[in-house]
């Protein structure tokens, strides 16, 4: 043992015998300790003086370690490039080289070290291009020979780390490359082998055309399922493309007709061809190895042959519906859309229970559309709002539905379940509400459509009036015989007009049959009021709308507007019926105007039983002042009353009272109450007369027929002097009723002129001048400017349908009204494009309509026209001509009535309504019957298919 110092905190051992790396030396007192009491050593040796120590195993000079000789690894432990290398073995080897006498302790930190995440395999790096020398001191038995060597384990690990990185990365990369190359000889083998299986993942999934002329090879399953929702391609055209290859004698251009009787027929706009829609979707398979591949590649054109042209010769369309290739590809389609038929559904329970789940899914999703979309059609119908002032949860439509969902656990559970849906789809948006909106009025005009084409012919009403927005809308209604024989006016659209010159509104409605798919070729009549831009015999509507056609289309005004101003000119006719026009007008403006006015005569006159509340004279309809009138005459003494009243109360003001004296006075004079008794008679006639003028049902033999007796009554008052004296009686009778003087009120107002004597001496001469004579004089004036108005327009009108009048003409007389030169005449009246202005044997027809007459004779009109709808097979050109006399237009009531819904769904809370939506909107409320006919199940459906949805329908 060698002498050392001692220290009381020191750990006090051989030099020889340290080997930790922390042991350290005093180099004053020699003493050794750890350095951890480093310290307490120099505050107890030393008295806290800083002293200089040594670590063992450090040299004096610390330039020693670069001089030291380093030994290199033989050859045979350089590490080959071979892709064979292993990670272990390259550890053993270094561990023999190294040996074995100091193994027990070193290589135990080695093999910790590597076990590190420090120097993990593939954390390893190296550049093999390099030559690896690995620097391994060979230890000495001497422990001072190691301590001068200062080589540690730790360098051969950092070594062998950067070479095993290495040789991992170089085996990673010779992988990847070989995957790549055997990815890409496995697929080039599979294309060679199955060319007709395999397809671009774009082709697969790519939407295919509905046009079957642009459509391509049906490949997949989803691409069956797109086309059978959309259905076969069967687009009505007003007019199909001609082949000019056939003969002009026979059938040249595809017929729309040819859908009723085969619905699986196609057609291409693309290619003016016809195709088979199931024999396209399923064109292999068995019993179809020689069927004919026009019907799904080309397409079929041979316009003429498409019919039977004898009886051993059945037309195209006949032979392949009817052969065995198109009944294989059938029950290909019914097989294909039978689902629980299929193989993975049958042989798969999970497969089975998911099909049923989805199934379940779907139609209570179906059941929840519904709901929606029966809420929307109600809500259009009535006109009413859908959604709020800003906030669309307080709108009519949500709270409709969450009214449901308290009573309906359909619609609960779909409310409650949102946020189980994808993007928590609940349809109840303003999106959603518009595309309800859009299909159900898209559904109702394709039925008004329908029908207007099944009738060939067609009149066209129209009419202006402004909106809220004070914009000029245009309404555009048709009239027509459906296929029951019944009249109909519909409305096609309400638009805006800009241009509200004759053309303008001529291409306006023109643009708007062509959009609705009307050929304007089949107008027979039309018809709007007498506005000089409408009835404008060279640049009005009627003339420059038959310039857009092409043909001539007899103009016949609103018989309903020209009573209206006949009435309006026979009123200015006479100074004393005008003045009783504005007097009543100020009575009702006066009592209207203030609340507290119209208080105490609505007090007044429910006191009495049968009184009447002042009614607002129409400024545009006169026909309605009847009701003013009544009104007014019925309540006179009330109204006398009330105005007194007023005028001597000190509850109202001056003007008040002056305004309330001066309309006493003229009510209570002798010409307000004669002429208000004498109107009285003829407003009702003719209010009587314009409402039945304003049935869609009436026809214009009939109106023309209600005109005439009409006027006929108007001439027997005109006529009879002392009728006109009663009235004037009864009038003078109740002036004095009122206390009113009336030949000293008569006196008063209206005084003879006499001529001056240098012109006449002889006052003899002069002529008679009495009460009676000057309101029977008045009441001419108003007659005769009426009746003769009335006589030239229903002149001008039976002018116009002459020939259909004479046939119509009552009572009945074969050899007068049904006659050769009639009958000719209204052959004429139809549309030159018409199949029905092609017939050139006028004696058949002459003799069908002798053969109607005869069943119908001593019948009224109506009678004639439903016995003509029921032998319409029989009688088919009798029927033909009754239709058009139906299709005549009598007057534009039914554009009023829109009018009026227009300004209910467009008022000035829903002022910014777009003209889709207000179009949309208008059709569903004005047409109900046909909203409310409508099948929601196939709606549903067709929303369905409008767009990819984001719940299973």
């Amino acid at each position: 043992m060698t002498n050392m110092m001692v220290c009381e905190v020191c750990v006090l051992r051989p030099k020889s015998l340290i080997t930790d790396p922390e042991a350290t030396e005093c180099l004053e007192c020699g003493s050794s300790f750890d350095d951890d009491y480093r310290k307490k050593h120099e505050i107890n040796r030393h008295g806290g003086k800083r002293t200089k120590v040594k670590h063992f195993g450090a040299s004096e000079n610390p330039f020693d370690a670069s001089k030291r000789k380093i030994k290199h690894i033989p050859p045979s432990v350089m590490i080959e490039e071979d892709d064979s290398y292993n990670v272990d073995n390259a550890l053993a080897t270094v561990c023999n080289l190294v040996g074995t006498q100091h193994q027990s302790k070193n290589s135990v930190a080695i093999e910790k070290s590597l076990d590190s995440p420090i120097i993990e395999k593939s954390e390893l790096l190296i550049d093999k291009k390099l030559p690896i020398n690995l620097d391994i001191v060979i230890p000495m038995q001497n422990s001072e020979k190691n301590e001068d060597e200062g080589i540690t384990w730790l360098t051969c690990a950092g070594q062998l780390k950067l070479l095993v990185n290495e040789k991992v990365r170089t085996i990673q990369s010779i992988a990847d490359a070989f995957l790549k190359n055997a990815s890409d000889i496995l697929t080039q083998t599979i294309s060679n082998n199955s060319t007709d299986i395999l397809y671009d993942q774009t082709e697969y999934n790519s939407l295919i055309d509905h046009d079957p002329g642009k459509r391509e090879k049906i490949v997949t399953a989803s691409q069956r399922h797109y086309l059978i929702s959309l259905g076969p391609h069967q687009p009505k055209l007003t007019s199909y493309p001609r082949n000019k290859s056939i003969n002009t004698n026979k059938q040249r251009q595809f017929s729309s007709r040819w859908y009723i009787e085969f619905p699986l027929l196609e057609y291409s706009i693309e290619k003016d061809s016809a195709y088979c829609f199931v024999c396209f979707l399923f064109p292999n398979g068995p019993d179809r190895e020689f069927s004919d591949n026009a019907w799904v590649t080309e397409g079929v054109r041979v316009w003429h042959k498409m019919k039977s042209r004898g009886k051993n010769k059945p037309g195209k369309l006949s032979e392949h519906f009817s052969c065995s290739a198109h009944k294989a590809a059938l029950r290909d389609y019914c097989n294909f859309m039978k689902t629980s038929c299929h193989i993975d559904v049958l042989f798969d329970q999970a497969n089975r229970e998911k099909s049923i789940q989805i199934q379940h899914e779907r139609e209570y999703n179906k059941q929840v559309i519904k709901i929606l979309m029966d809420t929307t059609r109600t809500l259009a119908r009535k006109g009413l709002a859908f959604r709020g002032d800003g906030d669309d949860k307080n709108g009519n439509f949500i709270q409709i539905v969450e009214l449901l969902s308290r009573h309906c656990n359909v619609i609960k559970t779909w409310l409650d379940n949102k946020s189980m849906r994808p993007y928590h789809v609940t349809y109840l948006g303003s999106r959603s509400q518009n595309e309800f909106i859009e299909l159900l009025s898209s559904e109702t005009r394709n039925r008004v459509i329908e029908e207007v084409k099944n009738a060939e012919i067609y009149s066209v009403l129209a009419d202006t009036t402004p909106d809220i927005t004070h914009q000029d809308r245009l309404a555009i209604c048709v009239r027509y015989v459906n296929n029951n024989g019944n009249v109909k006016e519909r409305l096609l659209e309400i638009n805006e007009c800009t241009n509200k010159t004759g053309f303008g509104i001529a291409k306006n409605i023109y643009d708007t049959l062509v959009r609705n798919e009307l050929n304007p070729d089949f107008i027979a009549f039309q018809s709007y009021d007498f506005a000089t831009s409408m009835s404008g015999q060279f640049h009005g509507a009627q003339k420059e709308l038959s310039k857009l056609a092409n043909h001539h289309i007899p103009y016949i005004p609103c018989q309903a507007h020209r009573i209206n101003t006949f009435l309006e000119h026979g009123c200015n006719a006479s100074v004393i019926i005008l003045n009783l026009i504005g007097n009543l007008e100020s009575l009702y403006v006066f009592f209207n105007a203030s609340t507290k006015r119209y208080g105490i005569l609505s007090k007044k006159l429910s006191e009495i039983e049968g009184s009447l509340q002042l009614c607002n004279l129409s400024k545009t309809r006169w026909t309605a002042r009847a009701e003013s009138v009544k009104a007014v005459w019925t309540s006179f003494e009330i109204i006398l009353e009330t105005l007194q009243e007023i005028s001597s109360s000190n509850l109202y003001d001056r003007k008040t009272k002056s305004q309330s004296l001066a309309l006493f006075k003229k009510i209570t004079s002798l010409d307000f109450i004669v002429s208000i008794m004498f109107m009285k008679n003829v407003l009702y006639k003719l209010k009587a007369l314009t409402e039945k003028l304003e049935a869609k049902e009436l026809n214009i033999i009939d109106a023309s027929n209600l005109i005439e007796g009409t006027i006929k009554s108007l001439e027997n008052i005109n006529k009879d002097s002392d009728g006109l004296d009663t009235i004037i009686d009864a009038a003078l009778i109740f002036s004095r009723k009122i206390d009113l003087d009336p030949i000293a009120d008569f006196n008063k107002q209206h005084h003879k002129r006499l001529i001056p004597k240098k012109i006449d001496s002889n006052p003899m001469t002069q002529s008679d001048f009495s009460l009676k004579l000057f309101y029977r004089k008045e009441f001419k004036q108003v007659l005769d400017t009426l009746i003769n108005l009335t006589t030239e327009h229903l002149k001008i009108t039976i002018e116009t349908l002459k020939p259909l009048f004479n046939i119509f003409k009552m009572p009945f007389d074969n050899n007068n009204t049904c006659s050769l030169e009639n009958v000719a005449g209204a052959v004429k009246l139809f549309p030159e494009m018409t199949n029905s202005a092609k017939i050139h044997d006028i004696d058949a027809i002459h003799a069908e309509f002798e053969i109607l007459l005869n069943q119908c004779d001593g019948e009224n009109l109506n009678n004639i026209f439903e016995k003509s709808e029921s032998s319409k097979s029989i009688l088919p050109w009798a029927n033909r001509i009754c239709n058009l006399a139906l299709t005549a237009p009598v007057t534009t009531a039914s554009d009023e009535r829109m009018f009026s819904k227009l300004k209910l769904i467009k008022n000035y809370l829903r002022s910014k309504m777009a003209d889709q939506r207000l179009n949309a909107l208008m059709i569903l409320s004005c047409e109900k019957d046909i909203t409310d006919s409508l099948d929601i199940d196939d709606l549903v459906h067709k929303w369905a298919t409008l767009k990819q949805r984001r719940v299973q329908l």
